[in-house]
């Protein structure tokens, strides 16, 4: 706030912070009901679209451990949106990168798309994303 002073920006400021008198898990799942996607992505089974994916039993396992915890966090919709997404980046020849941070001990997004690093190759452990 100092440097915005000494430069004289006067911006407003926030008297306090707004009241939500949502959970945020209602809140998640009200905004997820607004996105676009076409019908096709809506239906889509996320587990057998993974599963078909899949080359070995192991990697069958881990798609069955990751999905069963993005079951219970609620982001088997988010899932769908990613493969939408993807395939949408890949139908318009968009580049985008080949990976970073947590998202890349995911095997699940590995498959999806979301980057191009399998964890399985570097034993990551997909605890360190799906905490």
């Amino acid at each position: 706030l100092s440097a915005l002073k000494e430069l004289g920006i006067d911006l407003p400021m926030i008297q306090a912070e707004p009241k939500h008198h949502e959970k945020p898990a209602d809140f998640d799942l009200r905004l997820q009901s607004q996105w676009h996607m076409p019908e096709s992505y809506v239906k889509i089974d996320v587990l057998a679209y993974l599963l078909e994916r899949c080359q070995t039993d192991q990697e069958r396992e881990r798609v069955k451990i990751e999905y069963d915890l993005f079951e219970k966090k609620n982001f088997t919709k988010v899932l769908q949106f990613l493969i939408y997404f993807v395939d949408t980046l890949r139908a318009n020849n968009v580049v985008w990168g080949v990976g970073r941070g947590s998202s890349v001990a995911s095997f699940c997004l590995f498959l999806i798309g979301v980057h191009k690093i399998n964890p399985l190759l570097y034993n990551l452990d997909h605890r360190e994303f799906l905490r």
